[in-house]
């Protein structure tokens, strides 16, 4: 008998079993469903006896808010400060006096938005709107989407609770606490509190909060259109705001404003509402995208970006004291989710971070004035085609210049501490978007520095190994270099430092491109599904073809500066209240015990190759006078813009992404400027990016010092040798050398003269059409071409 007939007998004395036996069935079924509703009710009941003295407490302070007793004056302050004890941050959960049951009929537009979406009948139901609940239900099962059925007493009752996880037991104590709240206070007083402790997004509890955010307004002043926006984010807060996601906030929106207009009897003043105004709402909806300046631009690939200054005010309005926005910005956001808002407006804190304020100051600087430095250029740019009456270009030419944009990040790789983050750069200094953290770019050749350690790391060659930059076609892949023609033969540290596109793909394929992106994710703590969203499997990731964050190719470098340990960045140490009892301990790893990643010989090889990055044969030349000298290396990356993009912007030539990823002692940087609008711009990796590297290290050079190596003491199985630059050889053995190198790391039996032969990197298809390896040093800037659709078999490495 196979397994089929086994399972099919086995069905069939179960329906004979249930024919002949169904009253006895029927009657377990019932007592079982009695037992286990009895315990889901009597448990429920149990945990809201437990928890009512709580909700208790937490709903006279909410009434408290609601009347004029609640004096915003009383809230004590959160204070952050940096590494050093300098306070740069100070706010408080509220400054303003919330909506209350005396002024709630002044809110016209927000309540009629908020109960003709979420709640038509508050003022009917007794807590519980059974009919929509049934409704819902019956939604749910036929139709498999999600659509809710609770009041907002129901919503409000889950707020006082915050019970957690969503389950048939939390939700049944949730009903215990609804009928409570129906019991214990009018329906506007249930509104009015409602209206002051939704979450609304971007760290914004209540209305009145999410109105001064997103509009720069107090929430009675709020037009249909501004109301319905903010109603629109309700069901999921975080992902249906109009910062983070307009797009879709724009399109519910419109829906909100629909339903407004077939419920205009919710508004406490019917007779203030525009005529016909459900025959206007695309008109309103115009009027509103106008004055917010909400403008929509696609990008490559048909991608739509659409830009407004909803939001725009919204950035610093809880701070009295704010020295590094983004950075305090994301110590407020850990606050507001780990701590309750009774904690929030009754316990002052002060939250101990990993920044240092001195190195801070000098990256907003460097930030500002290398973006200020490209802003200029096209500005001259402009002031060309307003003579020639071209206003059509200046137009385009105003908007890149608006949107050019930039971040810089530092972390200390022994410890993993943020010293230091610049995430957006605007000349109004109104941040929003966090781009050192929450923007994801192709890297272009910043890449480069993890894909030759893993090919020192596969013994695949050496720093002084020769390579052939050739013409190659690799699975139907052929590579361009940023020059013109190929240089032949050369050192692969003369490669590296002239970030030669051939060479980097010749290695990524003997790497194996699956090897790398596993690699590239045990870093970053990426799962497989994040893996294949920003990383497609081919050869183009040699060339920086996946999508990092600033702070995550910090934490690559990071990682490659700390001898190949796993380097997690960390923002917050501790915080305390004002008496100095512990509230929240970050509890770091030991150093000693961070796994091991990288091979540390490997990642100090490739450490003495980012020195030649800013050597003379470099692609960022620094000369620095002897009494001024610091260890320093880098990598610079530069992204052309494509073809699509350069026809959109009136044919305008220039780059997309320009990178830099900067080492010192103790100190691993991320660069990274471009345009929000994704135009071209004049920029390279080193002149821009490289440059505001360079001006930031060295006031920290200057300022506060660093050690003497970018290599710390690290077990493992090497040789320290001194070489000569121009030949790679034993510098004791060159009569004559104009760049000596001392120190450098090699593996045992692999330096110059060691006996093993480390085998050169060779042809893979095509001819050598070298222009000569005299060309091999370059006084330009490394400037990537578009980088090509590669149709390899995503399965072959």
């Amino acid at each position: 008998m196979n397994i089929k007939d086994r399972i099919l007998g086995i069905l069939a004395s179960i329906l004979q079993y249930s024919k002949t036996n169904w009253r006895s069935l029927l009657k377990y079924s019932v007592i079982s469903g009695i037992v286990i509703f009895s315990f889901l009710i009597g448990g429920s009941y149990v945990v809201w006896l437990t928890k009512q003295e709580e909700v208790a407490r937490n709903l006279e302070t909410f009434q408290r808010e609601v009347s004029d007793a609640y004096d915003p004056n009383e809230i004590k302050p959160i204070r952050i400060l940096d590494k050093n004890g300098k306070l740069i941050g100070e706010f408080s959960r509220r400054k303003f006096r919330p909506i209350r049951t005396d002024n709630l009929t002044n809110h016209g537009n927000i309540i009629w938005a908020l109960l003709s979406s979420e709640d038509r009948d508050f003022y009917e139901h007794s807590g519980v709107n059974f009919t929509a609940l049934l409704r819902a239900v019956i939604v749910n099962l036929t139709t498999f989407q999600k659509q809710g059925g609770s009041t907002l007493t129901q919503q409000l009752a889950k707020l006082t609770l915050d019970l957690g996880a969503r389950n048939v037991f939390n939700k049944l104590t949730e009903f215990y606490c609804t009928f409570y709240l129906e019991s214990k206070f009018d329906k506007n007083t249930i509104l009015a509190m409602y209206l002051n402790r939704i979450f609304l997004g971007e760290g914004n509890t209540g209305v009145e909060e999410a109105s001064r955010y997103y509009f720069n307004k107090p929430a009675y002043e709020l037009t249909p259109a501004e109301a319905a926006l903010l109603v629109g984010t309700i069901p999921a807060p975080s992902n249906y705001n109009a910062v983070r996601n307009p797009k879709i906030a724009l399109k519910r929106q419109k829906m909100v404003m629909t339903v407004m207009g077939k419920n205009q009897n919710l508004h406490p003043n019917p007779k203030s509402i525009e005529k016909d105004f459900e025959k206007k709402v695309d008109a309103n909806i115009r009027k509103f995208r106008s004055f917010y300046a909400v403008e929509e631009t696609k990008e490559e690939e048909d991608k739509v970006v659409i830009t407004s200054e909803i939001g725009k005010y919204g950035f610093d309005k809880d701070f009295t004291i704010n020295l590094a926005s983004d950075f305090n910005f994301g110590i407020r956001q850990f606050v507001i989710e780990n701590f309750s808002e009774i904690d929030l407006e009754s316990r002052g804190m002060n939250v101990y971070t990993t920044l240092d304020y001195d190195k801070q100051e000098a990256a907003e600087r460097s930030l500002r004035e290398g973006i200020e430095a490209v802003r200029k250029k096209l500005s001259e740019d402009k002031a060309n085609y307003v003579k020639a009456g071209k206003t059509e270009e200046v137009s385009k030419q105003n908007k890149i210049i608006e949107n050019m944009n930039g971040s810089l990040i530092s972390i200390n790789p022994t410890n993993g501490y943020v010293e230091a983050m610049v995430g957006s750069y605007k000349i109004s200094n109104i941040f929003r978007l966090n781009r050192a953290v929450s923007a994801v770019r192709q890297p272009g050749s910043v890449i480069k520095g993890l894909v030759y350690l893993m090919a020192f790391e596969k013994r695949i060659a050496t720093p002084t190994s020769i390579v052939v930059d050739e013409p190659i076609k690799i699975r139907g892949y052929a590579p361009k270099n940023w020059y013109k023609g190929h240089r032949g033969a050369m050192q692969v540290r003369t490669a590296f430092a002239q970030s030669v596109n051939t060479i980097a793909v010749k290695f990524m394929d003997e790497i194996g491109v699956g090897d790398f992106i596993h690699t590239l994710g045990k870093i970053l703590d990426l799962d497989s599904s994040e893996l294949s969203r920003r990383f497609q499997h081919n050869l183009t990731l040699a060339l920086g073809s996946g999508e990092l964050s600033p702070k995550e190719l910090a934490t690559v470098y990071a990682t490659i500066a700390n001898n190949g340990k796993k380097v997690k960045p960390v923002e917050i140490l501790r915080i305390t209240d004002f008496e100095g009892s512990e509230l929240y301990v970050n509890l770091l790893p030991d150093p000693k015990e961070a796994e091991q990643i990288l091979d540390p010989v490997a990642c100090a090889m490739t450490l003495n190759l980012l020195e030649a990055v800013v050597s003379e044969e470099g692609t960022l030349k620094i000369a620095l006078k002897d009494g001024e000298k610091f260890p320093l290396g880098g990598k610079t990356g530069t992204v052309q813009s494509p073809k699509e993009a350069q026809k959109r912007w009136g044919s305008r030539k220039g780059v997309r992404d320009v990178w830099f990823a900067g080492v010192n002692p103790n100190l691993v940087t991320a660069v990274w400027v471009g345009n929000d609008l994704g135009a071209p711009f004049p920029g390279s990796g080193s002149g821009t990016s490289g440059s505001i590297w360079f001006r930031y290290v060295s006031h920290v050079a200057r300022t506060l010092g660093f050690g003497d190596s970018l290599i710390t003491p690290f077990n493992g199985d090497y040789v320290k040798v001194d070489i000569c630059a121009e030949t790679g050889g034993i510098l004791s053995n060159e009569a004559e050398c104009k760049h000596p190198l001392y120190g450098q790391y090699y593996y045992v039996g692999d330096q110059p003269g060691g006996g093993t032969s480390t085998p050169t990197v060779t042809q893979t298809e095509g001819n050598n059409s070298a222009n000569g390896s005299d060309e091999a040093l370059s006084g330009e800037d490394a400037v990537e071409l578009e980088l090509p659709a590669s149709k390899e078999d995503p399965n072959d490495d």
